[in-house]
């Protein structure tokens, strides 16, 4: 391909079995680097033998670690950082080759994500409105967050009409696996930075979120899909409250300690 060139760029760790749909739909970019948390499913082979560049590293225990080491693999004028169960249209795939054909003055792009949960499209409870910047010039910004990181540049952002579909959670198993990773990380964040186990953050801060998801951020238009999302939600907040409880009590009790 002729103009700017655009690397690819995830990070994955046991993603078989959707990997090389995820690769094949990124052949409109220029090079595709993956980096692997040490996968034990034939993840890297299979990104490998799709034409990716293939380098493994062991798991931070910090998103934003990963994905700026993934960044600074690439080699291309821009990065598009995708994720394996993230699909990109043709349509979209267009979009993006015009945009970094002749971007103006914009250093990124965002997209909508499109989320498709639990075997149904959804539209409420914050989900449908979600804008994730996934394209900008490399070396123009850095990810920060330990979790639920976003990229941030130094620069306007260009809005793409095209959406970004999301099939993460396909079953409420994968949900809780995903989230109580995630209360895992946010806990030990949280302790770090010396914030405290509250009772009354545990007994109201789930009730809250969920009834916000459901109710202020329209989940109800959901039915039982936008009911169960919140609860969930809800859930990785008491998770995360535990998790912060528990690490606060093994430090003040050693002999309790794993």
């Amino acid at each position: 391909m002729t103009g700017p060139r655009i690397s690819a760029v995830l990070i994955t760790r046991d993603e078989a079995p959707r990997i090389e749909a995820s690769l094949a739909a990124l052949r409109f970019c220029d090079e595709v680097v993956v980096v692997d948390s040490e996968s034990t499913d034939g993840t890297a082979a299979l990104a490998a033998a799709a034409g990716a560049r293939v380098v493994t590293r062991p798991w931070p225990d910090d998103f934003a670690d990963q994905r700026n080491f993934a960044d600074a693999q690439a080699t291309g004028d821009w990065c598009f950082a995708v994720d394996p169960d993230e699909e990109v249209s043709e349509a979209l795939a267009a979009e993006i080759r015009r945009f970094v054909a002749d971007p103006g003055p914009y250093v990124g792009m965002s997209f909508v994500r499109r989320e498709r949960i639990f075997g149904r499209w959804i539209d409420g409870g914050g989900w449908g409105t979600q804008r994730k910047l996934r394209l900008y010039r490399r070396g123009a910004g850095r990810w920060t967050g330990r979790v639920h990181e976003k990229m941030v540049v130094d620069g306007p952002v260009a809005h793409a009409a095209e959406p970004l579909v999301h099939r993460s959670y396909d079953r409420v198993e994968t949900f809780v696996d995903k989230f109580n990773r995630y209360s895992t990380i946010d806990a030990r964040l949280d302790f770090e930075t010396g914030r405290r186990f509250s009772w009354w953050a545990l007994a109201t801060q789930p009730v809250e979120r969920a009834f916000g998801r459901f109710v202020l951020h329209g989940g109800y238009r959901d039915g039982a899909h936008g009911l169960v999302l919140a609860l969930l939600v809800g859930l990785n907040y008491l998770l995360r409250h535990l998790k912060l409880w528990e690490m606060e009590y093994r430090a003040r009790h050693p002999e309790a300690r794993p």
